[in-house]
């Protein structure tokens, strides 16, 4: 079949000018790889998912409470006509030793009967089913943190401080574990037997149900738990903490997938807006290298449409062959990725699959975005009139010398005093920067951009760091202890002051508390903290009213999350909780910030301890100590294990504020990690375009260069005069991008923090970030022009003559 000649012309651009042609290919190929990988490890991580989740048949509520109790209450749970199905497991907190002077929080859970698990379904991997006496299995994400392995032996310290050695019998996975392992706390399960050898009742303090109907609304199921957990406080339980995530969705992997999602998606726009840019800056050049051959064409008779068909037919051919590249690296990229998310999130990946409208979403990105970002230069250059087309000339349409930054270089370069100190190839460099103005400037935007982000992500890092810093500081102790129960606050402090090391010691009061509406609705759970009159643990940040005063009694200042979450209040209004089944009216004196990103009220602990029938006892203690690093607090967290077990003291779970400041940092490494794989593709694609940028440039300047060989340029010479015009361009994107990361940071900061905290960062702007790209984009600038400069010193004299 006999090719028709302007086909030829578009296979021939494309062939005679490989490099050209894989810079656009790579450039557009990266942008469509984003896009697809990014689609398709969402879809198969959310659909895998909820599969996985639907399939353990999960729980529309859990209750938690203080005290044990019997078959019989949930027997009473299940016959309500709201209730579905209900069942209750116990779980016990022990500490795990898992070295010579460490020990690591172990949730031990135990189940009635494993073979007839109705909700929350957990599933056996390897070792024993259902778990011997005395032996435990071992959730498989918590492996690592007990340092062990299946058939080990693992010492389990008691409250009391006696040690039972559990053999690890093997491993389940439980998609639920997964909130508690990356808090630090293993997870395992034990068998009913096993609760009388740890010391334990074998009655129950966990109820989970699900509600009759199809598909319930989450306020339905909310008005449910309401009623149970009603009916479980008249039973004389005092409830601690009701759960109820969204129906069908993982209270903590769901947000976390589309928090990724979020992100990478953002990304993924970005990456294939600066391949457009790239586009539009080739095609541009392309319409202006061959504005003599468009002008041949129309002299012999081709009409303008039929001249944009020929380019047209180009930019597709560029995204077909980008698609070729893209469609299946993206695949196979984004099968390894989802189960490298997976895994951290403990899910399982058992699909393969690049779904239909991923790849039709491909395609269209692979073709039409190009197609769309080249219509503009294509227009402009082919609507050239033959007279225009055949009397261009030179660099720029003559035009050189006309704007503002033009005469400013014009000055430098007639400058006696500025050309001594500047060598002729810069001078030259700084001249050809500019001379192609609307092409600088697409080159700068693609780097810009990428700059831009890759400056933001060490902000957002910063600024991630500095509000959990924030937080922290929040609440000013070092080291805390939860005991197994109430003792005399006097015991306590005298208790915890004697250990070398301790600086100051509070008591503090703690109750999960729900508001009692107007309208006779319930809140969801929201935390109260009672410390004492004038403490010195907490320092809150007032942005309305004013922190609790010693003489306060039923007040309490609260956290904007409540307010938030219960938009109707605001300082001196009345808020109505549910402490110990009774209704206790407080008035607000003021609205505070940082903490833990959930709903907080503060109340002082002497009124709370007397509405709580707690009068001078408490269960947990924090402490400040001399010296602030993880290691010490280690020690003085072991001494005070060892010394309340020494006195009789049972101590249930103790916390290290360092150690759960890191926990915390590693969920946000995953999303650090994440931004810069994406900040890499998009300095990439500003690389290549750069590359492509040096490029054009050598072919537009190959007369020039051979003018400059004639007079004696040596190769090193000309290729220093490109390598520094690329680098002046890196630099400039640098000036640009660091301007641009401020405003971008700070909206990407916001976004994240309320995608993961609930709400925003404290924006931190990343010096350290700025240095680090000033010194990649130089690299990136130089590498990429090393190329086209190594051309262009390869050019002879004889070759430029020749050129055409």
């Amino acid at each position: 079949m006999r090719i028709r000649p302007r086909w030829k012309k578009v296979w021939r651009d494309l062939w005679l000018n490989k490099s050209r042609t894989l810079v656009v290919v790579l450039s557009i190929a990266v942008g469509v790889f984003a896009i697809g990988m990014i689609m398709t490890s969402y879809t198969i991580l959310s659909g895998d998912l909820r599969t996985a989740y639907l399939a353990t048949n999960p729980a529309h509520a859990t209750i938690f409470t203080f005290d044990s109790f019997g078959e019989e209450l949930v027997t009473a749970i299940e016959r309500m006509p709201e209730v579905k199905e209900a069942e209750a497991r116990r779980r016990v907190l022990l500490r795990a030793v898992t070295g010579p002077e460490d020990t690591r929080l172990l949730w031990a859970v135990a189940l009635p009967d494993y073979d007839d698990i109705k909700i929350d379904k957990i599933r056996p991997l390897e070792g024993d089913w259902p778990p011997p006496e005395h032996e435990i299995l071992v959730e498989r994400s918590a492996l690592g943190l007990l340092k062990a392995q299946v058939g080990d032996v693992l010492p389990v310290k008691l409250p009391d401080g006696k040690i039972r050695q559990m053999r690890i019998a093997g491993l389940v996975h439980d998609l639920n574990a997964a909130m508690f392992v990356f808090d630090g706390v293993s997870y395992g399960f034990i068998h009913t037997d096993t609760l009388e050898w740890l010391d334990q009742s074998r009655d129950f303090n966990e109820l989970r149900f699900v509600v009759e109907g199809e598909n319930p609304s989450r306020d339905y199921i909310q008005q449910v738990a309401n009623k149970v957990r009603d009916k479980v406080e008249r039973g004389g339980h005092s409830v601690y903490f009701t759960f109820v995530p969204e129906p069908g969705k993982h209270l903590f992997l769901d947000p976390i997938l589309v928090s990724i999602s979020v992100i990478m998606g953002a990304m993924g726009a970005m990456a294939l807006v600066l391949s457009g840019f790239l586009v539009v800056n080739t095609v541009a050049a392309l319409l202006a290298q061959q504005t003599r051959q468009i002008g041949m064409m129309k002299a012999v008779g081709a009409r303008t449409r039929q001249v944009m068909e020929l380019y047209l037919a180009t930019v597709v051919l560029y995204g077909l062959l980008a698609l070729l590249i893209a469609v299946p690296l993206g695949a196979v990229t984004a099968f390894y990725f989802s189960r490298f998310i997976a895994g951290l999130l403990n899910f399982d990946v058992t699909s393969y699959r690049l779904p239909p409208n991923v790849l039709a979403t491909e395609i269209l990105v692979g073709v039409l975005v190009p197609v769309v970002a080249a219509l503009g230069p294509i227009f402009a250059g082919t609507r050239v009139t033959v007279r225009e087309a055949i009397s261009a000339y030179g660099l720029g349409k003559g035009r050189f010398g006309t704007s503002m930054i033009d005469r400013f270089l014009l000055v430098i370069q007639h400058s006696a005093a500025l050309r001594r100190r500047l060598s002729r190839p810069l001078l030259l460099s700084l001249r050809n920067t500019f001379r192609r103005k609307l092409r600088l400037t697409l080159t700068l935007l693609t780097l810009v951009l990428g700059g831009a982000i890759f400056i933001t992500v060490f902000s957002v890092r910063a600024s991630m760091m500095g509000t959990l810093r924030s937080w922290l500081d929040y609440f000013q102790y070092d080291v805390a202890v939860q005991f197994e129960r109430d003792y005399r606050v006097e015991r306590i402090l005298q208790e915890t002051m004697k250990i070398p090391g301790i600086d100051t010691a509070e008591v503090w009061g703690f109750y999960n508390t729900r508001r009692e509406r107007p309208d006779g609705s319930h809140s969801d759970n929201i935390m109260l903290f009672a410390p004492p009159p004038n403490t010195k643990l907490v320092k809150p940040t007032i942005i309305k009213g004013r922190w609790l005063l010693p003489e306060d009694e039923a007040a309490v200042v609260v956290n904007s999350i409540v307010l938030r979450d219960e938009p109707d209040l605001d300082v001196g209004q009345q808020i109505v909780l549910k402490i110990e089944g009774k209704e206790r009216p407080f008035t607000i004196v003021g609205v505070a910030t940082g903490g833990m990103p959930m709903g907080t009220i503060f109340a002082n602990y002497p009124y709370f301890a007397r509405v709580s029938h707690n009068v001078g006892r408490g269960q947990y203690v924090f402490a400040t100590t001399k010296i602030h690093t993880l290691a010490f607090q280690s020690e003085i967290v072991r001494a005070l294990e060892e010394h309340f077990e020494y006195i009789g003291m049972d101590v249930a779970a103790t916390a290290k504020v360092e150690e759960e400041m890191g926990e915390v940092e590693a969920l946000f490494q995953v999303v650090i990690v994440l931004l810069l794989l994406m900040a890499v593709l998009l300095a990439v694609i500003g690389g290549l375009g750069l590359m492509g940028t040096m490029s054009i440039n050598v072919l537009e300047r190959t007369r020039e260069i051979g003018v400059m060989r004639a007079i004696g340029a040596s190769n090193r010479a000309v290729r220093r005069v490109f390598i520094v015009e690329g680098i002046i361009i890196g630099v400039l994107s640098w000036l640009a991008g660091a301007v641009l990361a401020f405003p971008l940071s700070y909206y990407l900061s916001d976004v994240i923090g309320k995608q993961f905290l609930n709400a925003p960062l404290d924006h931190t702007f990343s010096l350290p970030g700025v240095v680090i790209w000033l010194a990649v984009v130089i690299v990136l600038s130089a590498v990429a022009s090393f190329l086209p400069a190594w051309n262009a010193s390869r050019l002879t004299v004889r070759e430029v003559l020749a050129y055409e």
